[in-house]
């Protein structure tokens, strides 16, 4: 009987340290607020599970609000300048709340804005790259790019919180911050966040600015020619594959000349530099795009720069060559974007060959670390 009960003692002692032993899974993270809609007078809203009104200044409670039942929060009857709706008993996390029709992860914030509302969907990080990842990144892209794009995402994400801080909210669901579509559900997307939770890049022990886009064209571009910011880690690097998504875009000369207006007149001729990936000059810059190019009019010669082109003329990129031709401006050029930091593409091709999500990140976003921050 007694070495029975010493088994049973050792026995449990190993299983206790196993249990201690055993890290344990981050349960918080982050919220974040994204501003879904602005200028309106009413929004309609239903929760998933049943939940509780406060006033967001004084956190106290207004009413309960019943699971699955549609309700109106109105501009004319709201008597507090914010309110939130938050689970009464779930987990943040596990409630959706539709708003106007489409679903959300997480709960709401209404905010009185002089004569109309701000509506804001009060999002966990994880719940929110999953509105997110599967919209800048197609879910047929391999698993390490969908990795890299989680972190990419999120790292954003953390870094730009406050980005509309003067709306009220931490971030758009536009292109201008990141796109993001409330609920979605794909299970390859689902299993990146999750294979990648809490894991952001790091440059000097600072969460970095990890921007992304569609396709380089060959090679990223450095953040300073595009924004006119510096950061060590985003500098253009070299992709496997060069001349990636040509495009051609034809202007005629007479609407070519219009966008600049009646003090050009008639463009005659166009100089600019032949393109050549990772060739600088000068106008362009080191990866080979357009710094600016000399347009010579009738009355007028004007310097215009390559991120003034691509605006003008909604071109893709500003990795381009242009030359006039007849009675036609003729633009070539290769790429999608911006060109600044992962080019979604590129990490593609890199997945493609093996590369797995740490090393694909290593490689857009110079000397930067990789964190789990919860």
């Amino acid at each position: 009987m007694l070495k029975k009960f010493f088994v049973a003692a050792i026995i449990f002692c190993v299983l206790t340290s196993i249990a201690q032993a055993a890290p344990k899974k981050s349960v918080w993270q982050p919220e974040l607020l994204i501003g879904i809609t602005s200028g309106v007078t009413q929004v309609g809203l239903k929760v998933s599970a049943p939940c509780i009104m406060i006033d967001a200044v004084t956190k106290k409670t207004i009413k309960k609000i019943p699971a699955e039942k549609n309700f109106a929060v109105d501009f004319a009857q709201m008597k507090t300048n914010a309110i939130e709706i938050r689970p009464e008993k779930v987990p943040l996390k596990d409630l959706q709340t539709t708003i106007n029709g489409r679903k959300y992860f997480g709960g709401v914030r209404v905010n009185k804005v002089k004569g109309s509302l701000t509506v804001i969907n009060i999002a966990p990080t994880e719940e929110y790259l999953r509105g997110v990842v599967g919209e800048e990144m197609s879910p047929s892209y391999p698993i390490e790019a969908l990795k890299a794009q989680a972190v990419a995402a999120r790292s954003f994400a953390l870094k730009n919180r406050k980005k509309h801080n003067k709306e009220g909210f931490d971030l758009c669901p536009t292109t201008h911050c990141q796109i993001y579509a409330g609920v979605e559900d794909f299970s390859i997307i689902n299993e990146a966040i999750d294979a990648t939770r809490g894991e952001v890049l790091t440059f000097n022990e600072k969460i970095a600015d990890t921007n992304f886009h569609a396709d380089s064209g060959g090679m990223t571009e450095s953040v300073a020619n595009v924004w006119g910011t510096n950061a060590a880690y985003l500098v253009p690097v070299k992709e496997i594959l060069q001349l990636t998504a040509p495009w051609t875009m034809k202007f005629s000369a007479k609407d070519f000349s219009s966008r600049f207006g009646d003090n050009f007149g008639d463009v005659t001729a166009i100089k600019l530099s032949k393109l050549t990936i990772g060739k600088s000059s000068s106008d362009r810059t080191d990866s080979g795009r357009v710094k600016s190019a000399q347009l010579v009019g009738t009355k007028k010669t004007l310097m215009v720069s390559g991120a003034d082109l691509r605006r003008k003329f909604s071109l893709p990129s500003t990795l381009f060559d242009m030359k006039l031709d007849g009675g036609e401006v003729i633009f070539t050029g290769y790429g999608r974007g911006h060109g600044v930091g992962m080019s979604q593409q590129g990490a593609k091709t890199l997945a493609e060959k093996s590369w797995t999500y740490d090393k694909i990140l290593a490689h857009y976003y110079s000397g930067t670390k990789l964190k789990k921050l919860y």
